[in-house]
């Protein structure tokens, strides 16, 4: 049986071999204020592909940047949810200070202009799927009667016609997801993918030793939180100033409707 190490694989990252591409998961479940048009049970998986040309620049820099992180509050990664939330080591930061860390994040994905694919089901349109499509009920792990195996199973898909779509004849990709769907060094093999995905591997790994797992974190928290926001009928002062951050970064996502709003920050 091949041996996978995942240290290999970043060294391939950082010459610039492969393209690099990054998997996390959100959803807010039983939370009741999401607006009408979004469903509290929803899971949306989201990828950031990042290019084979910047991808070692970004290994290369994203350590330095944590490492400030650790000395401003003894966190070892970035993790959104909590930082606006001000949970576990964001707790005693100040306001101002946690949304800096979002205006340094939406600023990176600017700069790179990271293309963000997304897909998302909630019990509805599972259902609604599943009686127009004629899919049988597993493919490998993937079991396509539950909305976040299907969800990731369509992203992963969504991920492989980018891919073609952005150069067929390109460098490949090496594809790593948040632990969680698989224990951490896990890997799901998809031989039908190898032509876009190196060894036709989906990895899962901590977001702490694939730090770009990171930037997943950041578009996925990103994706969530502006939705509910926007099915809010009155906006805080924070609300307002993270949708002020966040706009900018609307048109990194390809494949979900962009929304222009008018209101005063």
């Amino acid at each position: 049986m091949a041996q996978y190490r995942h240290s290999d694989f970043l060294n391939d990252l950082k010459v610039g071999q492969f393209h690099g591409v990054f998997i996390d998961d959100t959803g807010s479940p039983g939370l009741n204020t999401t607006g009408k048009y979004l469903h509290p049970q929803r899971k949306s998986w989201v990828a950031v592909a990042v290019s084979s040309d910047i991808i070692g620049e970004i290994l290369r820099q994203m350590p330095g940047a944590l490492d400030e992180l650790k000395l401003l509050c003894g966190a070892t990664e970035f993790h959104f949810a909590d930082i606006y939330n001000g949970r576990k080591h964001f707790q005693k930061l100040d306001l101002n200070l946690r949304l800096s860390f979002f205006r340094f994040m939406a600023y990176v994905f600017n700069v790179y202009n990271f293309p963000v694919i997304v897909q998302t089901f909630d019990p509805a349109t599972l259902r609604d799927f599943h009686r127009r499509a004629d899919l049988p009920k597993k493919i490998g792990p993937f079991n396509l009667e539950k909305q976040e195996d299907l969800g990731l199973f369509f992203l992963l898909l969504r991920v492989k016609w980018y891919l073609e779509k952005k150069d067929s004849s390109g460098p490949r990709a090496r594809v790593f997801a948040d632990e969680g769907f698989k224990k951490n060094g896990a890997v799901i093999k998809m031989p039908r993918f190898e032509r876009h995905f190196v060894d036709g591997l989906v990895c899962f790994a901590r977001s702490n030793a694939i730090l770009p797992i990171q930037l997943a974190d950041f578009a996925a928290f990103a994706l969530n939180r502006t939705q509910i926001l926007l099915g809010k009928s009155e906006l805080s002062d924070l609300d307002r100033e993270l949708l002020k951050i966040l706009s900018p970064i609307a048109w990194n996502y390809q494949n979900i409707p962009k929304i222009a709003l008018a209101f005063r920050y």
